[in-house]
């Protein structure tokens, strides 16, 4: 009778730790799967003030801008950008265009008169983007983003800020990571 009861007792605990395996298991995958679709909707944006330039009235890029702009092409080749946004002057487009060769994306334009507009299409997209604008717009977008304000950008000698915000996906920034490129 003994051996029964010690029989019935182990059957119990056997299929109890069964139970509490499979529903740790359940748990677990949930839990990853949660991990993963967050991190799948997560949007990584990449704010560069456009490279040196010449001067005029919509100036393309100097020599140095030019270099500068393949070292930006160079620090994104291994990110997988999915666009890229530009405004639409000479010099933000020359900046971007290594980037979108080498990465075989189009240009996509944005207005500088709507910062707040352009965001929202931002926050809309998946993905990595890079955005390159200007010294009185990179921060001001970076701020519509969900960045703490930001010291503005110095117009005269300042051209390798590179912001990395990422933003989670109930579009709240998460992390920002200031470079220099």
């Amino acid at each position: 009778m003994t051996l029964g009861k010690t029989q019935i007792l182990n059957n119990l605990l056997y299929s109890l730790i069964i139970l509490c395996c499979s529903v740790f298991t359940v748990n677990a995958t949930s839990i990853e799967t949660k991990n993963i679709t967050a991190v799948a909707e997560t949007k990584v944006f990449y704010l560069v003030r456009h490279a040196e330039k010449n001067q005029g009235a919509d100036p393309s890029l100097s020599e140095q801008g030019k270099l500068r702009a393949l070292r930006l092409a160079n620090v994104l080749s291994s990110t997988p950008l999915n666009k890229v946004y530009t405004t639409d002057y000479k010099r933000t487009r020359e900046t971007a265009l290594a980037v979108a060769e080498d990465q075989h994306l189009a240009l996509n334009l944005y207005h500088l008169a709507d910062l707040q507009k352009t965001a929202e299409v931002l926050l809309s997209q998946q993905g990595h983007i890079l955005v390159v604008g200007h010294s009185n717009t990179t921060t001001a977008l970076a701020e519509r983003l969900g960045v703490d304000k930001q010291p503005l950008i110095d117009d005269a000698n300042e051209f390798d800020r590179l912001y990395i915000i990422t933003v989670d996906h109930l579009n709240r920034a998460i992390s920002t990571v200031l470079l220099r490129y």
